[in-house]
């Protein structure tokens, strides 16, 4: 059971949602007013275009690399649940979790690679290249932290929404962690509004995105099948 690798990629639906509802997940950080200084700027930039490039390319070390530790460390956490998580702890995670539990469990043997995530990236689950949007105003938001605001992919136009980076080993690194939370909260305010479960929605985009059908997905959340 391998999913077929639809271009726009399960980020990109999730984006959709995020820029219809980017006012309930605005980052509530506050950026400083002192100018930025502009190699900050293109440092920022390049590691989020690092990354951006590495999903749509299927380059998984380049992907990790540009990440910072709390989100690899919590890359794994979400692999290890992909391999051990009963239905209901599946069904509890938030939204983007889901997604990848269950993307996980459609290639198990995903699970059994060094770094679960980069051969994630590596096998083209990653998403695509505008799938986070793009990046507009960097701004400082502290000591060792940088907001990117997000910009619609279609028109440019700036949103509510900032992406985080941190400082780490003397460069700047994409905050996944956040960027997941943010679009968590934007699916589950969108299928709140639809009047489905979060579940229910993650399911339906993954028999979209995968050409699997409904029971086979819907299985993927009782237990992840066996490793060829």
């Amino acid at each position: 059971m391998v999913p077929c690798n639809k271009p726009a990629g399960w980020l990109f639906i999730v984006l959709l949602l995020v820029l219809a509802a980017c006012t309930d997940g605005a980052s509530t950080t506050t950026p400083t007013e002192a100018a930025v200084d502009p190699a900050l700027v293109g440092e920022v930039s390049a590691t989020f275009a690092t990354y951006r490039t590495a999903v749509v390319q299927g380059d998984g070390d380049a992907a990790v690399s540009a990440l910072d530790s709390g989100s690899l460390e919590d890359m794994q956490r979400i692999a290890d649940l992909a391999a051990t998580a009963q239905e209901d702890q599946v069904r509890a995670l938030p939204a983007a979790e889901q997604l990848l539990v269950l993307t996980y469990r459609l290639r198990p043997d995903l699970l059994d690679a060094p770094q679960p995530y980069a051969a994630l990236v590596d096998a083209g689950l990653g998403g695509q290249d505008r799938s986070l949007g793009d990046l507009g105003e960097v701004t400082q938001g502290g000591t060792g932290l940088a907001l990117g605001t997000v910009t619609d992919p279609t028109t440019g136009v700036p949103t509510p929404l900032r992406w985080r980076f941190l400082r780490e080993d003397d460069s700047w690194r994409f905050d996944l962690v956040t960027a997941h939370r943010l679009l968590s909260q934007a699916i589950a305010n969108g299928a709140n509004r639809a009047g489905i479960g979060v579940d229910e929605l993650v399911a339906a985009t993954v028999v979209d995105l995968s050409g699997e059908d409904e029971s086979t997905v819907e299985a993927l959340y009782t237990e992840a099948p066996a490793a060829p």
